[in-house]
């Protein structure tokens, strides 16, 4: 069975998981607690310290790119990328570098003004415990993991400034038609989990799915748990 490894809330591994349900492969999906995953993959081989990474066929793959690389190898039809890739290779890769960072550091900054928050991306956590006693633990776990996801408010602020620019892109990503087309590939998946992990902040949902962006988001990954409330300065966010 393909496995899938990946830790709760983290937007490259739905990304890897929706398109695993693309290709239609059947996998399991195992969740490692958030900040963890630095210690715990090298102990299964890995050598990276990030997720996700899949086991597939016995073979070891890191990284979302890579990732979809493999599928696409592995079982070419529905493609993850069209024939003439560039466009899509590129926009892949600007969501996986830029887009996607820049979403993570505005998500880790807010889990530590926001401990709420930790508990509602456990939603459908695989951690091979009920999801109960997930929650029981956040108490004792909380902390560690806060510890690891610390951001800077510089870094938080300046991601959540450069935000309505990425998102401009991802608006115009779909009026060339690089993505959003009828047939999902790997760049749509790449920027739509980010777009969606940005709409799970209370002051930022509306304002998106308001956007071009928001509405892909919304159909390419329909369901995405969690929920950071109103911690995001007003300044910041002005011109959203």
């Amino acid at each position: 069975m393909t496995t899938l490894i990946g830790v709760p809330g983290s937007h490259p591994s739905l990304a890897a998981e929706l398109m695993l349900r693309h290709k239609g492969i059947p996998y399991r999906r195992f969740d490692l607690p958030n900040g963890a995953n630095r210690f715990i993959l090298p102990l299964l081989g890995f050598d990276v310290r990030t997720v996700p990474v899949l086991r597939l066929d016995g073979r070891r793959v890191t990284t979302t790119r890579r990732i979809a690389r493999a599928l696409e190898a592995g079982q070419p039809d529905p493609p993850l990328f069209p024939d003439d890739s560039r466009a899509v290779e590129a926009a892949e890769s600007w969501a996986d570098d830029e887009l996607q960072e820049g979403v993570r550091r505005l998500a880790r900054w807010a889990t530590g003004k926001d401990p709420q928050s930790m508990a509602t991306f456990l939603d459908g956590v695989h951690m091979g415990l009920p999801e109960g006693v997930v929650r029981a633990s956040l108490p004792v776990v909380g902390p560690f993991v806060k510890a690891q996801l610390k951001t800077a408010d510089a870094a938080a602020e300046n991601a959540a400034r450069g935000l309505p620019e990425q998102l401009d892109r991802v608006d115009e990503l779909l009026a060339d038609g690089v993505i959003g087309g009828a047939q999902p590939n790997a760049a749509d998946y790449q920027v739509a989990t980010s777009v969606r992990l940005a709409m799970c902040f209370d002051q930022l949902r509306e304002r998106i799915a308001a956007r071009p962006a928001g509405a892909h988001a919304l159909r390419i990954c329909p369901d995405y748990p969690g929920r950071f409330r109103a911690v995001l300065p007003e300044p910041w966010i002005a011109k959203m």
